[in-house]
């Protein structure tokens, strides 16, 4: 006698398979933590509010760290409420009509790109563009993964815009930073000798990163102290940028991710000033080399001090405070932040 299978039955063996493969995943609740700034408000308090819903060729994450940076609180009170936040690392947990690459369930890094909706990295649920995420390197952690956005992508992309070649000098301010760090580790990986600035209680990381050279800029005038370079890639900005783009001879190549608006002191040293353009409109391939030099250890990110969600007050102060080594991160998910 042969025995017969339901079809209900098959449905069940089939979901109980999918879910011993990890392949079955949970709908989005219609509610979430966030971090909630009201408009004209500097204070940030832990609301619920909806979890946003994907649009075309966007894809809706799970979030289970975001990095804090400077961009989160330079530009004062909003005019509308908003959710702080635009580095960010998690796993998909839906897709947007036309996204292609990504599966739900896929553990990625992204930028948030903040407008008007209630969207933002400080939160346990966010909307990315696909061209604004990549795939998490497998060894890290996502509290490490979350420091890859801003800070990291805009470091590769400075040191891409200005040319950055095997045997040259390559000039970075404020390089302990975020964006420093990263502009740093990967200028070593094309060959290049990299002297930095910074206070000296930032030298045994410098090293870490393989800085060459740390001149602490709290004791003379670190323009003096620099020698012959061929780029200046400076994260301060005001007169330090200046005082950077004097180490440069004429034919140098220069860019400042602190100071936006220097192409006519540029143009009156005889120097090439990179464009600007934001993290969040690189092309997607510098998102791809971010991965890369992670993945093959030429890349690494430093966790300064990280915050729970509830925290953002205490993250956003230390951000603040303009000390961090590395990256500040907060901890959205605390069971998932630490796993690779």
């Amino acid at each position: 006698m042969t025995s017969r299978i339901s079809p209900l039955s098959h449905l069940a063996l089939a979901s109980l398979f999918a879910t011993c493969l990890g392949l079955a995943h949970a709908a989005p609740p219609k509610e979430q933590r966030a971090i909630l700034q009201k408009a004209g408000s500097d204070a940030l308090q832990l609301q619920t509010v909806p979890v946003p819903t994907p649009a075309a060729n966007q894809v809706l994450i799970h979030v289970y760290a975001a990095g804090v940076n400077p961009a989160d609180w330079k530009s004062g009170a909003p005019s509308n409420d908003q959710i702080p936040g635009g580095d960010i690392a998690g796993v998909i947990a839906a897709l947007g009509e036309g996204v292609k690459g990504f599966s739900v369930g896929d553990p990625v890094f992204g930028i948030v790109r903040r407008g008007g909706s209630l969207n933002g990295g400080y939160a346990e649920y966010t909307v990315a563009a696909v061209a604004n995420v990549e795939r998490k390197p497998a060894n890290i952690t996502y509290a490490q993964a979350a420091g890859l956005g801003i800070a990291t992508v805009t470091g590769v992309r400075v040191v891409e815009a200005t040319d950055v070649a095997k045997g040259q000098r390559v000039l970075i301010t404020g390089v302990s930073g975020g964006v420093g760090s990263a502009a740093a580790q990967a200028a070593k990986a094309k060959g290049a000798y990299v002297i930095g600035t910074a206070s000296a209680r930032h030298n045994d990381y410098l090293r870490s990163i393989g800085v060459d050279q740390a001149i602490d800029y709290t004791k003379g005038d670190f323009e003096k102290q620099v020698g012959h370079v061929d780029v200046v890639i400076d994260t301060v900005g005001g007169d330090t940028a200046l005082r950077a783009m004097s180490t440069l001879p004429r034919g140098g190549r220069f860019h400042s991710t602190g100071d936006h608006d220097l192409d006519p002191q540029c143009a009156k040293a005889g120097v090439t000033c990179a464009p600007y353009s934001s993290a969040a409109d690189v092309p997607h391939a510098i998102y791809e080399q971010v991965a890369s030099l992670v993945s093959t250890g030429k890349l690494a990110v430093n966790i300064d001090k990280s915050f729970p969600l509830a925290d953002a007050s205490k993250a956003r102060a230390y951000s603040m405070d303009g000390h961090a080594e590395g990256k500040i991160i907060l901890i959205v998910d605390a069971a998932h932040a630490e796993q690779k």
